[in-house]
């Protein structure tokens, strides 16, 4: 019942303000919870496909756009200002900006990107207003990928701020990947992008065999620094994010951001046009990307076998 009262009120909001391109504007915030190349992409791919169903900004949409600039505590002060500015719908993106609107938002339809799902990072229930395209993290397939490019791996140290929903979640199930293979696991937690060099230097002197960033926003900013770390001491660092190996990762396995930017668009699209009773509310990116750098890894020591390298959708030499 209460799904149909919040559909009702929700179609009863976008007659008044919105309804079809060309008319009223729509009004959306739009909430990131840092300054990244790669959220930017995913952002790109949002508007993209509003603006190629007819939803443009500055022409028939309005978007209030704000940054927490990592800092997490920012991004309920963001949610409750769209609140309090009676937005149409809101987009997030990040995992902790989806958590934080799954908590605050009610009556206003939310559409995530670049976010787990509600269940993976432990809420018991997905709110009804919530909508979006989450990363099914595949990490008994990239395990085995690291394996195949490290047959020794026996110890590996993950950096991750366990502040955020996302890393947290990422640590577990690949920590959990790791040890069913035998595997030890070597974390540092961090608080902050200003701890990233001593987790990374605590993780050298523990003998590791490699590291591993995965779905972690505060240790992607400073990803660099730990490349550089791996550069000088010969020790492979691998992300779960593609688009990590231009800042210095060996070896990214992922999802293409701009195009689960555009699936997340497509959803707010649908629901702008009314047709929520027939969007399925969450649904998994589909498509994996494998990226390697050439340079890096030859820097960190990793010799990547010829069949990994055939299966690479890109290979750069930076």
């Amino acid at each position: 019942m209460r799904f149909f009262c919040f559909l009702s009120a929700f179609f009863f909001l976008l007659l008044q303000n919105s309804c079809a391109p060309g008319e009223k504007k729509v009004t959306i915030g739009y909430v990131q919870i840092s300054e990244d190349p790669v959220l930017d992409e995913a952002k790109a791919g949002v508007f993209r496909a509003l603006a190629d169903s007819g939803y443009v900004i500055g022409d028939n949409i309005k978007v209030i756009e704000n940054n927490a600039q990592g800092d997490l505590s920012m991004i309920n002060t963001i949610l409750q200002s769209f609140q309090s500015q009676n937005v149409d719908l809101i987009i997030t993106n990040s995992t902790p900006c989806m958590a934080a609107a799954a908590q605050v938002i009610r009556s206003i339809p939310v559409v995530f990107t670049v976010s787990f799902g509600p269940e993976q990072i432990g809420m018991k229930s997905t709110p009804e207003n919530l909508y979006g395209v989450f990363d099914p993290l595949k990490a008994p397939e990239y395990v085995d990928l690291m394996m195949a490019c490290m047959p020794r791996l026996s110890r590996v140290g993950i950096p991750y701020n366990n502040a955020e929903p996302n890393a947290e979640y990422s640590f577990n199930i690949f920590k959990s990947e790791f040890l069913k293979r035998g595997i030890a696991v070597v974390a540092a937690p961090i608080t902050g992008s200003n701890e990233i060099l001593q987790a990374g230097q605590y993780l050298v002197d523990q003998n590791i065999d490699m590291m591993l960033v995965a779905a972690d926003n505060t240790v992607y900013l400073g990803l660099p620094v730990l490349a550089k770390l791996a550069s000088e001491k010969q020790i492979p660092l691998f992300a779960s994010d593609p688009r990590q190996v231009e800042k210095g990762a060996a070896v990214g396995f992922g999802v293409n951001y701009d195009q689960w930017g555009y699936q997340s668009g497509i959803k707010a699209v649908e629901l702008l046009n009314q047709h929520s009773y027939s969007i399925e509310q969450i649904t998994p990116i589909v498509n994996y990307e494998l990226v390697i750098n050439q340079l890096a890894s030859s820097k960190q020591g990793l010799a990547i076998p010829d069949e990994i390298k055939e299966r690479a959708h890109l290979i750069i030499n930076e």
